[in-house]
């Protein structure tokens, strides 16, 4: 009773170290989706919030030109103020814009690394699962010995081997 328990919780570790694994994976790509969904987020909230104040200063300009229709410096002054409030808007969404998108770079090249780290680890533990497997079934090697009895690299050495006992 106590070997199978010594036999369990040898093969339970690498099981474990396998399933961890599998599970930093999981969470590091929910954590990538969640930053994308939240980047997605700021970026949609600033567009909605330039595209308000644009048509605020549309209107404004409106107002300012039918108040005095005839006032020619002033309507020019306030289509300039506006235009040039334009541009910096512009120009504030594509400096945000360009920010997340590198950050959206570093993000995903961090969740490259920590899908490559937890796969790596997840093969080490399924290579060691394998390997424990191998030598505590008896059968393993039987399969084993008949596999490699087929391969090609070994018809010379099983064709020495037949000749030897002949």
């Amino acid at each position: 009773m106590s070997d199978q328990s010594t036999e369990q919780t040898e093969t339970q570790a690498p099981t474990d170290k396998y399933f961890e694994a599998l599970l930093a994976s999981y969470d590091a790509l929910a954590h990538a989706i969640e930053q994308a969904n939240e980047r997605g987020l700021r970026i949609s909230r600033q567009l909605l919030t330039d595209a308000s104040a644009a048509q605020r200063q549309a209107l404004d300009l409106a107002r300012q030109v039918a108040a005095n229709p005839t006032d020619s410096a002033a309507a020019y002054s306030a289509i300039m103020e506006s235009a040039v409030a334009a541009q910096s808007q512009a120009l504030d969404f594509t400096q945000s814009a360009y920010k997340e998108a590198i950050a959206a770079s570093s993000e995903g090249r961090e969740a490259l690394d920590a899908l490559l780290g937890a796969s790596r680890t997840a093969a080490e533990a399924a290579l060691e699962i394998s390997r424990e497997w191998q030598t505590s079934n008896p059968w393993a090697d039987f399969l084993q010995k008949s596999m490699d009895a087929f391969s090609p690299s070994n018809n010379g050495a099983t064709k020495e081997a037949a000749e030897t006992k002949a």
